[in-house]
């Protein structure tokens, strides 16, 4: 079997009112670039319909579209786990996505043609449609991040982001299984790494379909002090 060229990541927790619009747009953009990809779609524990819907989806998909169910263990932790996956099965490209629909996949051809050029390309988040709230807090992480790493990410906790995997899959290994926001780790792990390029593409980030944040605003500000501290153990050990 050829390995694939893409395998695009997408955590899902209590999805029930978004998942399958979100699984037919991205279906619907990716085959117009590439036909040797699978979307993994992992359910993080979901208590409502997502997971049937998802197996109904994939009834008609095929193959292309795998659902991987587990325990409820974060958003960041299914991001991790799916790109292992990715890596394991060596795909060339990872990329991940939200299943709440706020990530647009017309902007998708912008870092797929520029995946050669770069190990890391990010969607920053340039216009958003979720609040105030929401652009203070990406903010206030983004210097959170840089006071305790020295690492100025672009956008270290956004969801639209295209990997080579065989370049940043070393970085893996620094994301301890407890770590509360995953993806704000390796990012982080990424940047302090002068060996890995780094591309970014503006872009939109939409309203929700539906549903809530699995990572409600409060956890971000009251868990700002554990994220400090495993920071500076995985950028300092």
């Amino acid at each position: 079997m050829l390995s694939l060229d893409l395998i695009v990541v997408m955590p899902v927790y209590n999805e029930q009112a978004s998942v399958r619009k979100v699984v037919q747009e991205w279906f619907t953009e990716i085959e117009n670039w590439t036909e040797n990809f699978i979307i993994l779609a992992i359910d993080d524990g979901s208590t409502d319909g997502t997971h049937s819907i998802l197996e109904r989806i994939r009834e008609q998909r095929g193959e292309r579209l795998e659902v991987i169910t587990r325990e409820n263990r974060g958003h960041g932790q299914s991001c991790m786990q799916g790109y292992r996956i990715a890596a394991e099965r060596n795909a060339s490209f990872v990329m991940q996505i939200d299943s709440d629909g706020q990530c647009d996949p017309q902007y998708f051809f912008r870092l797929w043609r520029l995946r050669e050029g770069y190990d890391v390309i990010y969607g920053v988040r340039k216009r958003r449609d979720d609040g105030m709230k929401r652009v203070i807090a990406s903010r206030v992480l983004q210097m959170v991040v840089f006071a305790a790493s020295g690492a100025w990410c672009a956008d270290a906790n956004v969801p639209y982001r295209l990997m080579k995997t065989k370049a940043v899959a070393p970085a893996f290994k620094n994301i301890p299984s407890n770590f509360f926001l995953a993806n704000v780790g390796l990012a982080t792990v990424l940047r302090k790494d002068k060996t890995i390029r780094h591309g970014t593409v503006p872009i939109h980030f939409r309203e929700r379909y539906g549903g809530e944040p699995s990572v409600p605003l409060a956890k971000f500000g009251g868990r700002a002090s554990e994220l400090v501290t495993q920071l500076r153990t995985i950028i300092y050990k």
